[in-house]
């Protein structure tokens, strides 16, 4: 009786040594417990970094924005559809299509989209304001207002660069302003800070403009 009692413990001892150094499957048991917090956290690298993508090359529509309005182009040129200078709505479309038309001096002016593929023309508003000297404060970010559900209802933006005469050492501050659909990223991200988790995207360009002259027809760029 008690060598059998001896010989099932020796069976078990020898199994259990089996099953400890036996490492078939640690690999894909390691896996298992890892893998879902390093996919995750990957993907929250990614979630995060296509933000920064986003911001940059909204900072890269501005600077190509700014230099027009800040030569005069976007004041005096004459397009296509016989409007001279842009208004708020010539201005963004020229952001995110190009423009074509005739400068003051009857030079063909032709410029392509500023606005990168990736980032829609519905999700962009266009703020152009002048100030009186250079001031942080004069840069901040307009307030977007949403009404119950969600809807974006006001702005706060405007579109005013003109002055009487020419517009020579006139300082103006062009700011972009996108929503960047974010929604909620993986281990809890959420990066959204508008409504319908948007994230709001501001780039500022703070110029002095050249000495440029109106086009013929206008008294006052």
């Amino acid at each position: 009786m008690l060598g059998g009692i001896n010989g099932a413990l020796k069976g078990v001892c020898r199994f259990g040594t089996n099953l400890w150094r036996d490492r078939k499957g640690v690999t894909a048991l390691e896996f298992a417990i890892v893998g879902p917090v390093f996919l995750a956290l990957l993907l929250a690298i990614l979630y995060t970094m296509l933000i920064y993508l986003a911001q940059q090359m909204l900072e890269t529509a501005a600077q190509s924005a700014g230099r027009l309005m800040l030569t005069g182009a976007v004041q005096t040129t004459q397009l296509a559809n016989g409007h001279v200078g842009m208004t708020a709505s010539d201005f963004k479309n020229a952001i995110c299509n190009g423009f074509s038309g005739t400068g003051p001096n009857g030079q063909a002016i032709s410029t392509p989209s500023m606005l990168p593929s990736m980032l829609s023309c519905s999700r962009l508003t266009v703020n152009v304001t002048t100030v009186s000297a250079y001031n942080v404060s004069n840069a901040s970010s307009p307030t977007f207002t949403y009404d119950s559900n969600g809807v974006l209802t006001s702005t706060g933006t405007g579109y005013n660069y003109q002055a009487s005469g020419a517009g020579q050492n006139r300082i103006v501050v062009l700011q972009l302003i996108y929503l960047w659909p974010t929604g909620k990223g993986p281990l809890g991200l959420d990066l959204s800070d508008q409504p319908n988790g948007n994230r709001k995207l501001v780039a500022t360009s703070v110029f002095t403009t050249e000495n440029y002259t109106c086009n013929t027809s206008q008294t006052s760029c």
